[in-house]
């Protein structure tokens, strides 16, 4: 059986975002402690976290984003498409992230056209 590169990385990685995730109502700045120590594992063991993951940290305290827990959502129209704008209540920073229905918002990687070509063994 082969083994994963990085797999113990990872591993604590995934540690670290629930317990952000469960301690974050009960106490913000340990939750900001996990999200920022999740992201020094990932930079030191030099492995990418998930573009889903990383939208739910906030960009200043890495405190987790929840609705009414951890931070404010409100959906807003600019320039006539829908966006999402997080206040994270530890911090009062914003983040506005894309939310309209019809558009595809995925990254370019996830996305079809990104694939040339596959190789089966």
């Amino acid at each position: 059986m082969k083994k994963v590169q990085g797999n113990d990385p990872f591993q604590r990685m995934n540690f670290l975002y629930q317990i952000s995730k469960f301690i974050a109502d009960k106490n913000p700045a340990l939750s900001s402690y996990y999200g920022n120590l999740m992201g020094n594992v990932a930079k030191k063991t030099v492995l990418k976290i998930h573009p889903e993951l990383k939208r739910q940290f906030c960009k200043k305290c890495k405190c987790i984003l929840i609705d009414n827990v951890s931070a404010k959502m409100k959906i807003k129209t600019i320039k006539n498409s829908k966006v999402m704008q997080w206040t994270c209540n530890t911090c009062g920073t914003k983040r506005v992230l894309p939310a309209d229905k019809g558009k595809d918002h995925r990254i370019w990687y996830e996305k079809p056209e990104a694939v040339v070509e596959v190789i089966v063994s």
